[in-house]
């Protein structure tokens, strides 16, 4: 299997990217590889703006690109163009993870979703498909999120990401029509 690098990248537009070396930034204090991981373990400690403004005091990018977003690419076609996980994100899947909330049927369907067409990627063997299938469905039925993310997290990490942003996604949708809802019983 060949190995995939991951740049971090602003992009001013679509396909118009400028590579940013991490390693130059003034807030790292790790060496970061070109590893889908070692990049998210970086930004994870940052909030986009934090990351951004590291890149204009280093002056690796213009001003047009810095109103950009920040992205990761690969030189791997099909792995192009993925979102980064700031700490922002980070904090949100993190607290999904450890609270009381019970999720609804819809995000559980979304995960089992995501994560049977993950696991169906990886495995031919139907047996063992469906004890991997079976593990994740059980721990959906009874809420565990700790199980949950144990399961999540044995998959190769470039595929749990996927599932780990669609959790950030449903949350902050979750909590986004939390706050839509509160506003409206303020003003009714």
């Amino acid at each position: 299997m060949e190995q995939v690098n991951y740049y971090l990248v602003l992009e001013k537009r679509l396909g118009d990217y400028i590579l940013i070396d991490i390693n130059k930034l003034d807030i790292c204090n790790n060496v970061v590889t070109n590893d889908i991981a070692s990049i998210d373990a970086f930004t994870m400690l940052y909030s986009e703006s934090e990351i951004k403004s590291s890149i204009e005091r280093s002056n690796m990018a213009t001003l047009d690109y810095l109103n950009g977003n920040l992205k990761i690419i690969s030189d791997a076609k099909h792995k192009h163009n993925l979102p980064i996980i700031t700490k922002d994100m980070y904090l949100i899947i993190n607290e999904f993870q450890t609270s009381n909330f019970k999720m609804n049927q819809d995000m559980k369907n979304k995960i089992f979703g995501l994560y049977k067409k993950i696991i169906e990627s990886l495995f031919t063997d139907s047996v063992f498909i469906k004890g991997l299938l079976n593990r994740l469905k059980e721990s959906l039925r009874y809420n565990n999120k700790l199980e949950m993310f144990q399961i999540i997290e044995e998959l190769p990490y470039n595929r749990s990401r996927n599932i780990y942003i669609e959790v950030y996604n449903m949350e902050a949708k979750r909590k986004e029509e939390l706050v839509r809802n509160l506003k409206l019983n303020d003003v009714a």
